[in-house]
C-alpha cells in the first residue's frame, strides 16, 4: 500500500508539473505614445561676404501637434537659438495661429543675433519643442516652412538665395 501511495503522490506531482505551460500570455502592450516632438530647423544657401543677423519664417505644424501655451501664449521655451545661433541671439515672442479644420496650425519665428559681426555659417538655427497628441508620430518632411527671410548685418537687406528647412525631429 506504501508503494501504491507513493506512486500516486509522484505521479500526481509530475502530471502537476507537466500541466505547467509557462504562463505565456497573448496580451500584447503597447509601447507608451511618444508626447513630445524636437524639431531642428537650419539654414541653406551662399552667404558669400554677407553675415546674418537674423532670420524668420513660418513653420507649418502637422496635425496633432501643438506649441506648448503659457497665459495665452507660446512659452518661451517652445523656441530656443540653436547650432550656429547659439549664444547671442534672442527669439521674438512666436506668434501662433492654431488649426482650424482642415487648416493646420502655423508658428511665426522670428531670431536675432547680437553679435555685432553677424553669423558666417549656414545650418542649424532654432530647436522647436512641441506637443505630440492622438499618436501623432510626424516625419521631417510634415514641417513646412514657408516665408523664410534672411537679413544681412550690414544693409540690413535680405540675402538673396537663402533657405529654410526641418533637418530633424525627434520622438520622445
Amino acid at each position: 500500500m506504501k508503494k501504491y501511495l507513493l506512486n500516486v503522490i509522484l505521479s500526481f506531482a509530475l502530471l502537476t508539473l507537466a500541466a505547467c505551460g509557462g504562463g505565456g500570455s497573448d496580451i500584447v502592450v503597447p509601447p507608451p505614445a511618444k508626447t513630445t516632438a524636437t524639431v531642428k530647423v537650419s539654414l541653406s544657401g551662399t552667404l558669400g561676404a554677407d553675415t546674418i543677423a537674423g532670420a524668420s519664417f513660418i513653420l507649418t505644424l502637422p496635425a496633432n501637434v501643438t506649441p506648448a501655451m503659457t497665459g495665452g501664449a507660446v512659452a518661451t521655451s517652445v523656441v530656443m537659438p540653436s547650432g550656429t545661433f547659439a549664444g547671442g541671439t534672442s527669439v521674438a515672442p512666436v506668434p501662433y495661429t492654431p488649426a482650424v479644420g482642415a487648416t493646420p496650425g502655423k508658428l511665426e519665428i522670428t531670431v536675432a543675433n547680437s553679435v555685432p559681426a553677424g553669423v558666417t555659417t549656414v545650418g542649424e538655427i532654432v530647436t522647436i519643442t512641441l506637443q505630440l497628441a492622438n499618436g501623432a508620430a510626424p516625419a521631417a518632411a510634415a514641417f513646412p516652412v514657408s516665408s523664410v527671410s534672411v537679413i544681412n548685418t550690414a544693409p540690413g537687406a535680405a540675402i538673396a538665395g537663402m533657405s529654410a528647412s526641418v533637418t530633424s525631429v525627434t520622438l520622445q
